[in-house]
């Protein structure tokens, strides 16, 4: 293990694959092919275009910009789901409560009016890079995890209800423990005491160190 251990929770190195289908009573065959590569390439392509993204979060004290799309997130996460359902509301009550009694000024002839239907929410309690990382994950299925990251994906993965995510987090946080490099995970980890899942990582970092000791006890009495 190197000092900035990774890891990659797309397992596969090439998901594309060609299927060769028989259709029923006949000789006649049918390829169907898929590549994964391609989607993620256009999904990353299309989070770093502002203008093409309908949800913006504004993440730690420094607010800074993360860009999505509502729908990938509603689909992959019913927490996502419900948060950009409750920010909608409340951005169309803010619009009719600003809006009423207003008379209605139509444009000249030949202007069109220009809105924005990109919802702004706030999000203070992550690291702006690590909260990118996991909008990353939820659209293109792929994150890259560190030592100094793994916490706040963590967090994220279990306030979000990102269980292959939260796998995936516990399974590096476990060979971190194998090769005796945990210093860096608890101290990120610190840094997301206000999450309640980061005593759930300190928990389960001393639970898997005592286990390895006792497993090396036995094994040196024996």
């Amino acid at each position: 293990m190197t000092s900035r251990d990774t890891f990659d929770s797309d397992v596969s190195s090439d998901s594309s694959q060609v299927d060769l289908l028989l259709t029923a009573g006949s000789e006649n065959k049918m390829a169907m092919f898929s590549t994964m590569h391609a989607v993620c390439d256009n999904m990353r392509l299309l989070l770093d275009m502002e203008h093409m993204c309908d949800i913006t979060f504004l993440v730690g004290f420094r607010e800074v910009p993360v860009h999505a799309l509502r729908a990938v997130l509603a689909s992959r996460s019913k927490v996502f789901y419900n948060l950009i359902k409750k920010h909608t509301t409340l951005k169309k009550s803010e619009v009719k409560r600003k809006t009423k009694g207003s008379k209605d000024k139509k444009p000249p002839m030949g202007i069109a009016r220009q809105t924005s239907d990109t919802l702004v929410i706030p999000v203070q309690s992550y690291d702006p890079e690590t909260f990118r990382a996991l909008v990353e994950f939820v659209h293109c299925g792929s994150v890259l995890i560190t030592e100094d990251t793994v916490a706040g994906l963590f967090c994220g993965a279990h306030q979000f209800a990102l269980p292959d995510l939260t796998r995936a987090c516990l399974d590096f946080v476990d060979r971190c423990v194998k090769h005796g490099r945990c210093e860096n995970v608890m101290f990120s980890a610190r840094c997301y005491v206000h999450h309640s899942a980061s005593q759930m990582l300190f928990d389960i970092i001393h639970a898997v160190k005592e286990k390895r000791l006792r497993t090396d006890v036995h094994q040196t009495s024996v």
